[in-house]
């Protein structure tokens, strides 16, 4: 009986690999990158450029696939358990895995995109490529994503219009310290949940990317886009680092070499904010250009609260906030005008 069984299971065995199903090794063969840029936006057309160069150049040997996986946290969780091989996201969506991040996300913490740029690649991203890999997470890409502005139902354009209201306050320290300098009635809440909130009136606004924001049901819940400008998103391609660390050195050096540009990835996002802006007015939206003085109110009201923004990250974000003000010093010793 028993040798029965060992033939029968030994031809089914034989059978299923003749029939062409997958085994674990196959398996590997089509790796999923999660993101929540959406078709239609630059984020997006990023995304692809990075998964078709990279196919294109591996050759069969292994396939990206983009996956939409809205909750930027969870996407996250599943790249270090391996149920999506690779990501795509940005510190903001990383916070709960790799708290430091939100130090990018310091408020009013630069002073230009030149000196952001240079400080998060020579001095930012080597000091998080290692707080990373300490959570299984192989980080190979920061870019932008854009800056954070004001969202609301109507024209915020003050920091005093902000006081007492509802506002969404994402699981990004940043957006905390955000909101409570501002004295805003915070409701914490995934961005899936987030629409729904603002059509329902559970919250009246809250602070996005304007090339995300313009993708989402708060473009027309949320119609008024005050460009604040309190902090920025840099973006980020993660893959699970044993998977990383796995591949043939000549696939893995492929896939570093389809990233994308940096400098022409930043050029997209800042170029194509401007016109997705006109189109976004002309449908009927409103986005508030503010001067430098109306900025700097803002500015005065959250900036202090960068001090308590690093000791509620916890972790190593005292390191991380080190590094970019070193960073800025060197910045500022090479670049700027005497």
């Amino acid at each position: 009986m028993k040798t029965s069984l060992r033939k029968f299971l030994t031809a089914a065995g034989f059978s299923l690999l003749a029939a062409g199903i997958s085994t674990p090794a196959s398996a590997q063969e089509v790796w999923k990158l999660g993101t929540a840029a959406m078709q239609g936006t630059v984020l997006y057309d990023i995304v692809m450029k990075f998964i078709n160069d990279f196919n294109a150049a591996a050759g069969g040997e292994l396939k990206l696939e983009y996956q939409h996986v809205g909750n930027e946290q969870e996407m996250h969780q599943q790249v270090v358990r391996g149920r999506l091989q690779a990501g795509a996201s940005s510190f903001a969506g990383g916070a709960i895995t790799v708290p430091e991040g939100a130090v990018f996300n310091a408020p009013y913490i630069w002073k230009n995109d030149e000196e952001r740029a240079w400080v998060t690649d020579n001095h930012g991203t080597p000091v998080m490529k290692k707080l990373y890999a300490e959570k299984g997470l192989e980080l190979i890409y920061v870019a932008d994503v854009g800056w954070n502005d004001m969202v609301c139902k109507t024209a915020c354009l003050t920091p005093e219009s902000i006081k007492g209201q509802k506002m969404r306050v994402s699981p990004s320290p940043a957006s905390r310290i955000v909101f409570k300098q501002l004295g805003a009635n915070g409701v914490q809440m995934p961005l899936t949940e987030l629409w729904p909130g603002l059509q329902s009136g559970l919250v009246v606004g809250a602070d996005l990317p304007f090339l995300f924001y313009v993708t989402t049901p708060a473009a027309q819940s949320a119609p008024h886009y005050v460009m604040t400008r309190h902090y920025h998103h840099p973006s980020t391609f993660i893959v699970n680092k044993a998977l990383f660390d796995g591949l043939k050195p000549a696939l893995r050096e492929k896939m570093l070499k389809a990233l994308p540009d940096l400098a022409w990835a930043r050029k997209q996002v800042a170029d194509t904010e401007k016109p997705k802006m006109k189109e976004f007015v002309a449908k009927g939206g409103f986005v508030h250009e503010l001067t430098a003085e109306q900025r700097e109110a803002w500015a005065k009201v959250i900036r202090p609260g960068q001090a308590e923004l690093v000791g509620a990250i916890g972790g190593k974000a005292q390191t991380v906030y080190d590094a970019l003000m070193e960073g800025k010093k060197v910045w500022a010793a090479k670049y700027e005008k005497k």
